[in-house]
Formats: structure tokens, sequence, C-alpha cells
């Protein structure tokens, strides 16, 4: 479990997925160079294309690897492990296949809070068998200091009396963290909630010491530990045992004294099933309705979907938290003659927990992003020509996508049982 991107609402800042057509004719076989190549890449919705000419009865190991993947990213962590587990007790595995499906359960295990699981995964990868690189190592550590300190936690869980709509006010969101009443930002691209250390001792939060390694937005690494909260509110939702990051408060302050007490990240958001994101508003169904797009994925626990610019496909996080869309380096890389012929050089701040350093973008103007189920009309796009990323097995992001464009709609609508993703 990476943590290198829990907090992007702090950098300051696909069309529906078409059904494969079946052909006549077989595809080729799946093999395991190819599953590992489009998961690397994170090409999720190319590799359930593929499997989607596979024949349900195939057991061979690059099947159910690639079966493993898409529960993984359709939210299915449970069906994930299913099949993560058979396959690593299968003859003929590699050890580069067996490590790659124990830090998918890891993954898997973190989403459904079975921390013993998680650590019986953590210690076999580390147990010596596997050849490792130093990140993939400092990766899986960090994942057993997070199961440690979660030991005794119970998971989350939430309960509704009905459907909810409340308020928000520039993305924050009221709520009542124990007895205190707050609000805070709502992130669907904070892999876990987030809270000053001062906030979380004032609203009671059990604090867990960790030591987690969190990366940021800029070059700077910050350490975190964990903190408990027993009772959360969000209109007519109840969350019991919500797991937050905390940080210390100047990393969640920045140089013109602006501050984020909290922010509500992925594992709440996706808790409430379905969210209905206006302008000024959340509403949650009490039940989520069922739904056919499927243009949405996940990647641990970042949520991704497909959009297009000028026919180019991009590969998009959904992140309510940020003010404005972004193309990431990745993109910009594949496309620099066409990009530089039609933008104009200029620099950004970019702030994070660990400070606000300076960047270089392009800026386009008069952008049309195909998105979701739909189009979005952007004046300026930033384009940044260099990686923010913790290291180049994490810069796979084309573009992050913020208000900029759902706000140009009534509704965004994201249902995280179907995985789906709509503008209205």
């Amino acid at each position: 479990m990476r943590l290198s991107s829990v907090v992007p609402v702090l950098a300051i800042i696909a069309g529906c997925h078409p059904a494969p057509r079946l052909s006549s004719s077989p595809a080729p076989a799946l093999t395991i160079a190819e599953v590992a190549r489009l998961h690397h890449d994170r090409q999720y919705f190319e590799l359930r294309d593929r499997l989607a000419h596979v024949a349900a009865t195939d057991s061979a190991p690059a099947t159910l690897l690639a079966r493993a993947i898409i529960a993984h990213a359709m939210n299915q962590p449970a069906a994930s492990t299913a099949a993560l587990r058979r396959l690593r007790t299968m003859a003929g595995v590699s050890d580069s296949v067996a490590a790659d499906a124990l830090e998918l359960e890891i993954s898997n295990a973190l989403r459904l809070a079975d921390y013993a699981a998680g650590t019986r995964a953590v210690d076999t990868l580390l147990g010596g068998r596997f050849l490792l690189d130093s990140l993939r190592v400092s990766d899986a550590e960090n994942s057993r200091r997070i199961f440690t300190a979660l030991a005794g936690t119970r998971p989350q869980t939430m309960t509704t009396t009905g459907a909810s709509t409340v308020a928000l006010l520039h993305g924050h969101i009221p709520l009542v963290v124990n007895d205190s009443a707050r609000d805070y930002v709502f992130d669907t691209g904070a892999n876990l909630s987030t809270i000053m250390r001062s906030e979380a001792v004032a609203v009671g939060l059990h604090i867990i010491p960790a030591g987690l390694d969190v990366g940021t937005s800029t070059t700077a690494r910050v350490t975190a530990d964990l903190g408990i909260a027993d009772s959360v509110r969000i209109g007519e939702m109840h969350f019991r045992n919500v797991v937050f990051l905390v940080l210390d408060d100047a990393m969640l302050t920045f140089p013109d004294g602006f501050r984020i007490p909290g922010i509500i990240g992925f594992p709440v958001i996706e808790q409430m099933g379905e969210i209905r994101l206006g302008r000024s508003s959340l509403s949650v169904p009490a039940t989520p309705p069922a739904r056919a797009q499927q243009n949405l994925v996940l990647d641990e626990l970042t949520l991704l979907t497909l959009a297009q610019w000028q026919h180019r496909p991009l590969l998009c996080r959904l992140d309510t938290g940020a003010g404005r869309t972004q193309v990431y380096e990745p993109f910009y890389r594949r496309y620099r003659p066409a990009i530089d012929s039609a933008s104009d050089t200029a620099t950004r701040k970019m702030g994070s927990a660990g400070g606000v350093e300076l960047t270089a973008v392009r800026v386009a103007h008069n952008v049309r992003l195909a998105v979701g189920d739909t189009a979005a009309s952007l004046p300026t796009l930033d384009v940044l020509v260099n990686s923010i990323a913790r290291d180049e097995s994490s810069n796979y992001l084309d573009c992050n996508l913020g208000h900029d464009v759902f706000d140009q709609f009534g509704e965004t609508i994201v249902n995280f049982r179907d995985m789906a993703f709509l503008l209205r």
C-alpha cells in the first residue's frame, strides 16, 4: 500500500467505456507478460476487454491474475483476494508473479480492514524469498506499520436512517466528529481521511503512533500517525471507527495562513455507495441505484476514469478536492510537439503537506475534454512538463480532474457499487 498520494487535495492547483465487441475468431490467449504490462500501466479498461474474450472455464495463471486485478479495480476486493490466493498455490507461478499477487492482497486487505490478513501478506512478501527493490520494500514496510497500528481497531461501519442531502461550502462538508461539529474538505482524491494533529486532539481522536512515510506533491518526505474517530456523522449517515491520517499542523498550513483542519477521504466516501455532488450540496441515496456505465476503476485507493483531449486518451484521477484540472508529464511526454505548438509557458505554485514549490507548465487554451458521459470546455488547462510522482513506477497518471470540470454540470455522480461516473 503506497501512501504517495494520500493528500492530493492539497495541490494548489471518458466517455462511457463501450462494451467490448466480440469477435467470431478467438482472441490470443492472455499471457503473464501481457497482464503484468497492462497492470503496471494501469490499463484496467483494456485488460477488462481482453478478459471478456477469455472462456469462463479458463483457469490458467495469467487468466486468474487478470481476474484478480479486474476484481480489485471494480471494487470487489474479497473476490480479488480469493483469486490471488488460488493463484499463489498453483504450480509454476514465478516468484515475480507471486510477489505482485501479494502486493495486491495487501491493498485488498486495507480496503477490507482485514489487518491480520494484511500483516500475513506483508510478512510473506518480506520473508526473504522475493527479490524486491528498495521502493517495494519501503512500501511493504509502510503497510506493515499501518496494519500493526490498526491491529486492535474494529473495521469502519456505516449505518443510515435514509437519504442524505447536506450543504457544501467551497468543497467543505459539515459533519460531527465524536461530539464536535466541524466542516472538512470532501475529497475523493484523498486515499485516506486526514486531520491536523491539534484538530485530532480537539475532537477526541484516539491517536496511534505509526511513523508512516507519506509522499506529497512536492519533493518533501513527511511522516504521520493514525487516529481513530469513534463516531462521524454526515447527514443521515453514521460512521464508526473512522481512520484518519494524523499530520503535524505545519504540514496542513500554507504560507498565506490557509489551513486545512481535516479531509474526508476515500474510505468514508466509498462506503456511502453513491454520491451526487452539486455545486453547493452533496446527496447520498439511501440505496444506490444500479448503473451500467462501468467507466470507473480503482488503483489501490485512487479513482481513475478515461477522458479524451483532441481524440487523445488520458487516464485521469477523479479528485473532488482539486479546484482545477491538470494534465501531467506522461501525457506531455507522449504528445510534446503538439502541446508545445499550441500552448504558452508559465509557472505554477504546487503546494501540499510538506511545502510549496514552483513547477513549469504549458498553458493550453479553449480545451474540450470528453469526460464521464459528456464533454467539458475549459478556457485554460495547465500541462505539467515535469513529473511530480515520487518515482517512475507511480508516474502513470495523465491528468487530475477537478472542479473546473465538475462545476460545469449540475451534478457529478460517482457510484462505487457499479463503478460508474456520470456528469449531469
